[in-house]
């Protein structure tokens, strides 16, 4: 083992593949290119001195020594940023800014009203707010780039390592420009997207857990959604929705976003998808007093 090769940096790129098992959506989580995030693992695996993947055509397929890595890798980064806070606090420093992340579509209406709360018991906490999808987030709080954050939480696996608190539930529902087409009524309004197997409809990236939700709800309804165009963001999304230039599956809390500008129709329950929002920290940040106001907070506005 070449202990000087290797690198907290390495390490994070291996836990941020580990997790996503594919090298271009680790490269957008890391906002680094594929090249890169090849290199730091090949570079990693020879600084072990083992194999920790099978090389299969373009694809990297994780041996028992890569899941036994990624075990103490987490620890070790995890214990890094504890040890480092604890020297901090024991000088008498406290981190200067408290880094919050959030999904695009909680800007809105739930952010700014948590952070006020938030604000009120910890007056003097100075706050940045980083906005990102879930996958992005998860893999800032993990890297210690965030101290929370506020994501959706019912696709994560448990883990030792982290704290989850869910807040609240909200329904994935066929959205559409107002006035686009006849209204529904009564039993009538549950949409089958069956209906819509062809028409129009605009997307999230798989990254977004709202992108993985729709393609979820399209495989339950057994059909391959026609997409019309990707969108990087909710806000754009929802922009381009009301424009008319396709149907979406959102959750409710967008139509916060232009209230009564789209029609929402929730679908059959046979296809039916329910995200939940939650806050999420590491276990180590337990103890940490804005850490447990921001949690307070959170539960207070969102009860």
């Amino acid at each position: 083992m070449s202990s000087d090769e290797i690198t907290l940096r390495k390490l994070e790129i291996f836990l941020v593949f580990m997790r996503e098992r594919n090298l271009a959506r680790a490269a957008e989580a890391l906002s680094l290119s594929n090249v890169s995030v090849h290199k730091a693992i090949h570079s990693l695996e020879a600084a072990v001195g083992c194999p920790l993947f099978a090389h299969r055509s373009r694809s990297l397929q994780p041996l028992a020594s890569a899941f036994v890595l990624e075990t103490h890798a987490s620890d070790i980064i995890e214990r890094i940023q504890t040890s480092v806070d604890a020297a901090r606090q024991a000088a008498g420093i406290s981190p200067s800014i408290f880094r919050i992340g959030s999904l695009y579509s909680l800007t809105v209406a739930l952010v700014p009203r948590i952070i006020n709360r938030l604000k009120e018991t910890v007056p003097d906490c100075d706050i940045e707010l980083v906005l990102g999808s879930n996958a992005d987030l998860e893999a800032k709080l993990h890297a210690g780039d965030i101290d929370a954050a506020l994501i959706c939480v019912h696709e994560l696996a448990r883990s030792r390592r982290r704290i989850i608190t869910p807040l609240f539930e909200d329904e994935i529902q066929l959205a559409r420009a107002r006035g686009s087409e006849p209204a529904r009524r009564g039993a009538d309004r549950l949409a089958d997207l069956r209906d819509y197997d062809g028409a129009p409809f605009v997307m999230l990236s798989q990254d977004f857990s709202t992108g993985r939700d729709s393609y979820r709800m399209f495989q339950q309804a057994g059909i391959t959604p026609r997409v019309a165009l990707r969108a990087n963001d909710i806000f754009t999304l929802t922009s381009l929705v009301k424009g008319g230039v396709g149907h979406a599956l959102l959750p409710g809390r967008i139509d916060d976003i232009y209230p009564d500008a789209l029609e929402f129709l929730r679908v059959v329950a046979a296809q039916r998808v329910t995200q939940t929002v939650g806050l999420c920290y590491l276990k180590s940040r337990t103890a940490d007093a804005r850490i447990v106001a921001l949690e307070q907070a959170a539960r207070t506005i969102t009860a």
